[in-house]
């Protein structure tokens, strides 16, 4: 993963398109607030864009070309990031750069995505592209709008649409105003949104069969797991990358699947291998993230001694234990990403949705359970939860104590995740439910933190050549979680009861 760090570079974009008829130009843009001048010319672009044979990128929302011309010539891979905006990766040419051949780091980083298959020319676009970048009073670019003018071929059977449309990114400094001003004119001109989110999209999206709409639990099941594995692909890059909070998103993801699965397994008969595959995963990825997560706690936390000799080295000391753990977990995470176990899970769960998909028609009618029977699975998940919450109280003394809380923990997740697949049946409820869930997860989570801190803290301590100053430093933070620890533990059944009480209108 190196030479894809080293090599290809990272920018965010935000873009809207619009379907324009070929007699249909710009309005004028001279009066738009803010805009003082507006540089015109015209560029031609050629751009190759790759996919897998059943163009698992595109059924991502992902595009991976080589385009010539303009400003960014070199290799682009677009992903998707909320709304209008998106995440461009950009590879260089080289001296000998082959036209037909992508390169390694950019498969690298979509080896989950494309599931190891290989990518082909998919479709060739031309694109004659008339731009007007908008400046304000220092010239800054506020954005660029363009009439693009396509021709394409795509690969599986010759075809060559073409057609016009109109595009306007963000410039670097504006905001979103410009882009809803621009929009207002066009929309004065009949020039409306474009349905298809790519060029690309537009000229192969009907070989992507569109998901059926489905009625009912199948549905809501099928609709969860499909967002969620989204949110898994797209995190498997961000990791791949090093992007922060990566781990940590993918391993929510996998938890979240995970947890649905378990919860409706018997309700859907599904086969529950794919639930300790999605643990395994977990597992592995949790390394990375607690590391993360307990260097970045454990640090703020150093500010709290009160002598600033004694913060100073207990920080070098801490910063020192972290850097060459976190080295180790994040090789152990891309391991486990590139293995052929991971990306055999991914097309299980593939599989399961598609399955999912068909089964108002092709299943037996006992899997396919009325919304109270699935009400019903979660006041069973909601009672077990109760007993390990009582169970805490009893604990004979705090490494018990410590265990049991983790356990309820657990189960409180796995608990939350299944509420938000059957959110769609009570809306209302179930928001309100969510919303005390997530404050009995928080006093939960921070309970568990401070367990963890204070292993760490213990194995720093344990290593050699510490000087007084770090010695006493670390103590005094080992103090201060374990008081953090107590205070959450004597809030736990009153916040159960709160999050309890709002679940329970879940099945009542």
């Amino acid at each position: 993963m190196t030479p894809a760090r080293s090599t290809t570079s990272t920018s965010e974009e935000t873009e809207r398109k619009y379907t324009a008829t070929p007699d249909q130009n710009l309005p004028d843009l001279a009066g738009i607030a803010g805009v003082t001048s507006i540089d015109v010319d015209t560029v031609d672009l050629s751009a190759q864009y790759f996919d897998t044979p059943d163009l698992q990128l595109l059924r991502s929302k992902i595009t991976l070309r080589r385009r010539e011309g303009g400003d960014d010539a070199g290799w682009h891979s677009k992903l998707p990031a909320g709304g209008d905006s998106r995440t461009e990766l950009h590879h260089p040419f080289t001296a000998d750069d082959p036209t037909d051949v992508v390169p390694d780091a950019l498969l690298a980083l979509l080896r989950g995505v494309r599931r190891d298959r290989p990518v082909a020319l998919a479709a060739l676009l031309n694109t004659r592209r008339h731009r007007h970048r908008l400046r304000g009073t220092d010239g800054a670019l506020l954005a660029e709008v363009v009439v693009d003018d396509v021709t394409a071929i795509r690969s599986v059977d010759d075809a060559e649409p073409q057609w016009r449309e109109i595009e306007v990114e963000l410039g670097p400094e504006a905001d979103l105003s410009i882009l809803d001003a621009v929009e207002e004119l066009l929309v004065a001109e009949g020039i409306t949104r474009s349905p298809s989110p790519s060029k690309v999209h537009r000229v192969l999206g009907d070989l992507i069969p569109a998901p059926e709409h489905l009625r009912g639990t199948a549905g809501y099941l099928r609709d969860y797991l499909a967002h969620e594995r989204q949110t898994l692909l797209m995190s498997d890059i961000a990791v791949r990358r090093d992007a922060p909070d990566a781990v940590h998103s993918m391993r929510k993801a996998a938890r979240r699947l995970r947890s649905a699965l378990q919860t409706y397994a018997d309700d859907f008969a599904i086969d529950t291998a794919l639930v300790e595959e999605l643990r395994w995963l977990g597992r592995c990825l949790s390394p990375s993230r607690d590391l993360e997560v307990q260097h970045e706690r454990l640090v703020d936390r150093v500010a709290e001694i009160s002598v600033e000799q004694y913060r100073e080295a207990t920080r070098a000391r801490i910063d020192e234990y972290f850097t060459a753990k976190s080295v180790a977990a994040r090789s152990e995470a891309i391991i486990t990403l590139d293995s052929d176990r991971y990306l055999v899970l991914i097309d299980s769960l593939d599989t399961l949705i598609g399955e999912l998909s068909s089964a108002p028609k092709e299943r037996d009618k006992q899997h396919r359970p009325k919304p109270a029977k699935l009400a019903g699975s979660i006041e069973k998940l909601a009672k077990k939860v109760s007993k390990r919450v009582n169970r805490v109280a009893e604990a004979p003394d705090d490494a018990e104590r410590d265990e049991r809380m983790h356990r309820a923990r657990k189960g409180s997740k796995r608990l939350r995740y299944a509420i938000e697949v059957i959110a769609p049946l009570h809306p209302k409820r179930a928001e309100h439910a969510l919303d005390r869930f997530d404050e009995f997860q928080d006093l939960l989570g921070e309970f568990q933190d401070s367990v963890v801190a204070r292993d760490h803290l213990l194995d720093i301590v344990s290593e050699q050549g510490h000087s007084a100053e770090s010695s006493f430093g670390l103590g005094v933070l080992h103090q201060l979680e374990a008081e953090i620890g107590a205070q959450q533990a004597v809030h736990l059944e009153s916040a159960w009861k709160k999050a309890y009480k709002s679940a329970r209108t879940l099945w009542r």
